[in-house]
Order: C-alpha cells, then sequence, then structure tokens
C-alpha cells in the first residue's frame, strides 16, 4: 500500500487519512484492516502520536484538552480538524473492499461539502442519554431531557438522511466544516476543568465503567465528541452531502 508522507495537503482528492492512538502495534486483524485499506486506491496517510505534531497548523493549535482524552476521543476529535484544515478521506480501520475514488471524483464534480455512507440501522447516537455536568446537550444547546428525547426520536427517524461515522469525505474550509470543528471544540472547553480531574486511563475508557479500580469517573460519554455532532449536522446539511462513499465492513476488525 502507498502511504503518502504529507505531500500535497493543499489537495484533497484521493487521500485518505487514518488514526491510531491505541497500543503500539496492531492485532493481526486490525492489520489486516489496514493492509485492506489499498483497496480504496488512494494515498493513505497515516497518523500516530509520532506524526501528528507535523500535520498541526500554525495559529490552529489542539485543543488543551486534547492530551487528556481516550485516544478514541482524540480520534473523534481530529477527525472535526483534519476535515476542515485538510479535507480529503477518512475512514476507520475496519475491512474495505472498493476503491473511493469514484467517490472522490462525484464530490468533486458537485457543490456539495462533503460525502459519506448512508447512517446504519441503530447507528445514530442517542445523544439525549449523554450528559456532562448534569446537563443533556444538542449541538450547541443545553436541553431539558425530554425536549431532547423529542428531538433524537426524529432524528432516528430521518437516519436515512444522515452519514456514518466511520468513513467519509470532506472540502476543507467549509461552513460545515467549521461548524462541525467549532462545536467539538466547545464541548472540549466545557470539559476541559473535569479531564484535569480525571483524564482517560484507558484507550476505550466510559464513564461509569470499572477497570479495575472502581467506576472511572472520566467524563466524557462515548458518542460526545464524534457521533452527538456529526449525525445532527449531516441531517441538517443533507441536501449538501452525498451518500456515495464505501461503508467499510463493521464486524471482525479488532
Amino acid at each position: 500500500m502507498k502511504i503518502a508522507q504529507r505531500s500535497g495537503l493543499e489537495n484533497w482528492h484521493n487521500r485518505i487519512f487514518v488514526f491510531w492512538f491505541g497500543s503500539s502495534t496492531m492485532s493481526d486483524q486490525r492489520a489486516r484492516c489496514f493492509e485492506s485499506l489499498k483497496n480504496t486506491e488512494c494515498e493513505i496517510e497515516f497518523v500516530d502520536k509520532h506524526s501528528l505534531e507535523k500535520y498541526i497548523l500554525p495559529g490552529h493549535p489542539l485543543h488543551r484538552a486534547f492530551a487528556h482524552l481516550s485516544p478514541v476521543h482524540q480520534s473523534d476529535y481530529l477527525r472535526a480538524y483534519f476535515m476542515h484544515h485538510f479535507g480529503g478521506g477518512y475512514s476507520d480501520i475496519k475491512m474495505t473492499s472498493q476503491s473511493w475514488r469514484p467517490a472522490f471524483d462525484v464530490l468533486g464534480h458537485s457543490d456539495a461539502f462533503g460525502a459519506g455512507y448512508q447512517e446504519v440501522f441503530g447507528g445514530m447516537a442517542r445523544f439525549h442519554k449523554n450528559r456532562v455536568k448534569g446537563h443533556v446537550f444538542y449541538l450547541g444547546r443545553r436541553l431539558p431531557s425530554l425536549v431532547a428525547l423529542g428531538i433524537y426520536k426524529h432524528h432516528k427517524r430521518n437516519r436515512k438522511r444522515a452519514i456514518g461515522n466511520g468513513a467519509f469525505i470532506f472540502r476543507p474550509g467549509t461552513m460545515f466544516t467549521s461548524t462541525w470543528l467549532s462545536h467539538v471544540e466547545t464541548r472540549l472547553t466545557l470539559l476541559y476543568p473535569l479531564l484535569l480531574q480525571n483524564p482517560a486511563k484507558n484507550a476505550k475508557e466510559r464513564p461509569g465503567e470499572d477497570y479495575g479500580d472502581g467506576p472511572s469517573r472520566y467524563p466524557v460519554p462515548w458518542s460526545f465528541l464524534l457521533g452527538d455532532i456529526l449525525g445532527p449536522l449531516s441531517i441538517k446539511f443533507s441536501d449538501r452531502l452525498l451518500q456515495v462513499v464505501p461503508a467499510p465492513s463493521f464486524v471482525n476488525y479488532e
């Protein structure tokens, strides 16, 4: 597989970013999934803790909360950062069997902000159940629980208008990516004092889970920095998003 070395960041076409902030080595199955990304027929830019620094733009540092997030939530944040500043594609490291070049071509000849795959059944994040400082949030608003539940039900009925979190392409610097990144960073500012007291200790840490030393006090709900934002935004802007990106396989990737 051809791995790009940060060449041509001004050109978002046919370039896919993947992030790996977990353990230093991948499992055999995850490594096979990574190798399958060659089927996209695109350049793959592999970003990990060793290479991340060269992508951080002057004047646009990572949010100060970044170092305290779990590797999963670091990846969630970086999706918004990279899609806004660099554009191109992002893919989870899951089994991939199809070329992405047709999707890049279709997006490039359209006025759409981006493209993804249709959100899968059951994939809509349950933002109405996620609380930070005792409150439920919907994009930039704090809402009463019953109001949030009503909005969630509306989104669930419109799930087919949303794109999924695991593979997508975006033009850089659009209203969509700017709004997405702004919402993520606003949430990180809210979380920062809580993260200072309870930083992540585990790669896939969830609040309340017991990892051997009692229930985790890590303050970031699982979908708070990605699905809770990207799902609603993609429904809001569905007329400017395409559903042409091949979905990865969601089984047997660990």
